[in-house]
């Protein structure tokens, strides 16, 4: 077969060769040519000779090999190593901005690490033995079965073998300062965190992106915050930590730094330093060593040593300051009881002294804002939000390098920051903790100068007088429940603020106070039993009635002793 013939041509682009217009072609020995005979150079059809020219002119491709897809993300054992790592990165991150911006030595640092080099610990071998479902976190809830199994208090012991959260990121810091003995309460700790001091708002955003592209969904939620931190959550995450050193461990903590915390107390809540001793003087009665919680026990609200120190405070005022403005005479002038509280005041000069935002936001309350107060927000307040919001929630390299992202023509329609070319102030630290310091004593000074001195009756003369005189610690108020402080202004108020000075919810520092009490009421009997064994008819303490709403404690020892004493 020929071909050169017209059956053989074929239609395709104009020849070009030497001018030539010629559009039709015919191949030859595997060689393409135009119908004048022009040779397509570079053009080569494959020919099968096996098959006689049946399949000669035809293109073949070499297929390429299917590739099985590889997912960027991680899963298993290299996923939870990889979101240790991003947890640990945080964790420095907080020690280091403790350290360099709060001022804490730089020992804590140490201390932390050595802390979370025993939690991994335990957790090496759930990162060998791990697959990819069986991922938990301490903060999920338990199986129905399982929490009927165990009881409240020793829900820690598992906590060995669970992802750690980032709540535990901060109860690691607090330990560290335990074990440093600084005086660091609960409170500062909630409010480094609530006010952005230390990083905690969702603190993902400071993992490398790099990190969080191979994170899985699960992981980058447990290192997100999509609600405020509560104070009673720091709380038990504390406690629990604390019980799980001392069981796994072995570790003992040491005692609290009673004398610099109940100083830093007394002044924050612009009490007289006479409390100073008279707190002290009942934890000695009471045998209080403001030590760790031990596992094995019953774990109570007052089990941590620092919750015990706020509540023993809260018992001093209500013994030497009541809330009630009743009548009391003091024995001498050298009573420590010789000048009271003029608890109207104390409140006033709290309300006087709190930060005045000056039509501005509360730093730490943008996490908060709810589509309702946007709508009530002024200019300033919104431009604040907004840029707390950028801050915090946008990454805008990451947005303009992201691949398949927003063009770059389209993004700069929604540009960020402030339209007006202002830029925000600055937070300072430094600033901000002068000032603070700067209210306690405005706030200290104004409750100090409006202290009123109490009437003085000696015991002679009031075992002369037929009507019994009213000592101070008589009729002591007890208040069992939130509920009993509605009619109680000044108590309430006092409340409210020793539970915001340790980090703590209202209702925990109630239960608190009442387990105190319980143990004083004990004590109580224990001398009263005593003293009528002994054949004493006159002991320290008389009239506690332990089912009644009142308590009353009448103090019978020497008059320059608080209540409570031995006589």
């Amino acid at each position: 077969m020929s071909f050169n013939t017209k059956e053989s041509w074929k239609e395709s682009t104009a020849c070009g060769i030497e001018g030539c217009r010629s559009k039709r072609f015919f191949e030859q020995d595997g060689l393409k040519y135009c119908v004048k005979g022009h040779q397509q150079e570079g053009v080569r059809t494959q020919q099968d000779e096996d098959d006689f020219g049946a399949s000669q002119g035809r293109k073949t491709r070499i297929r390429k090999e299917s590739q099985e897809k590889v997912s960027r993300i991680y899963r298993g054992h290299e996923a939870i190593e990889l979101y240790l790592q991003s947890y640990q990165l945080i964790l420095w991150k907080q020690c280091y901005a403790m350290i360099h911006t709060i001022g804490l030595p730089a020992e804590l640092e140490g201390v932390v690490k050595d802390l979370w080099a025993l939690r991994l610990q335990l957790l090496k071998k759930k990162i060998e033995a791990t697959s990819d479902e069986d991922t938990v976190f301490s903060s999920q809830p338990q199986s129905e079965t399982e929490g009927k199994a165990l009881y409240v208090e020793r829900e820690w012991k598992i906590r060995g073998k669970e992802m750690p959260v980032l709540n535990e990121s901060l109860g690691l810091c607090y330990i560290g300062t335990v074990l440093l003995r600084l005086p660091v309460s609960m409170g500062d700790i909630y409010r480094w965190a609530y006010r952005e001091d230390i990083p905690f708002i969702r603190a993902v955003r400071f993992v490398p992106e790099i990190m969080k592209r191979k994170l899985p969904a699960e992981y980058l939620k447990a290192l997100d915050t999509d609600t405020p931190l509560q104070p009673d959550r720091l709380r038990k995450t504390i406690h629990n930590l604390s019980l799980f050193y001392t069981h796994h461990f072995k570790i003992h903590f040491p005692p609290l730094n009673v004398h610099l915390l109940l100083f830093k107390y007394i002044r924050d809540l612009a009490l007289p330093i006479t409390l100073y001793p008279a707190t002290l003087h009942i934890s000695t009665k009471l045998s209080i060593p403001f030590t760790s919680p031990k596992p094995g026990r019953r774990q109570r609200a007052s089990s941590l040593p620092e919750i015990e120190l706020i509540s023993l405070l809260v018992v001093a005022v209500k013994l030497h300051h009541p809330f009630d403005n009743l009548l009391r005479h003091a024995r001498s002038l050298t009573d420590l009881d010789i000048l009271a509280i003029d608890w109207s005041t104390w409140v006033e000069a709290l309300r006087a002294t709190r930060p005045k935002l000056e039509d501005s936001l509360e730093r730490g309350s943008e996490i908060n804002v709810t589509e309702a107060d946007v709508m009530k927000m002024t200019g300033k307040q919104l431009d604040q939000y907004m840029d707390w919001y950028e801050r915090t929630f946008i990454d805008e390299a990451h947005a303009q390098q992201k691949e398949g992202g927003q063009p770059k023509q389209l993004l700069d329609m929604f540009p960020t920051g402030r339209l007006d070319g202002s830029t925000p102030t600055e937070y300072d630290y430094a600033k901000a903790t002068a000032e603070e310091r700067e209210n306690a004593e405005t706030r200290l000074a104004s409750v100090m100068g409006s202290m009123t001195l109490r009437y003085i009756q000696s015991r002679d003369a009031a075992s002369k007088d037929s009507e019994p005189v009213r000592r101070v610690g008589s009729l002591y108020r007890r208040y069992r429940k939130v509920e009993d402080l509605a009619d109680h202004k000044h108590a309430r108020a006092f409340y409210e603020a020793a539970s915001a000075t340790v980090g703590i919810k209202l209702e925990t520092l109630v239960l608190a106070v009442v387990q105190v009490e319980q143990k004083l009421i004990a004590w109580r009997e224990a001398r009263v039993k005593e003293g009528l064994e002994g054949g004493d008819e006159s002991p320290d303490l008389r009239g506690i009635e332990a089912d009644g709403e009142n308590l009353e404690m009448l103090d019978e020892g020497p008059e320059t002793e608080p209540e409570f004493s031995d006589g």
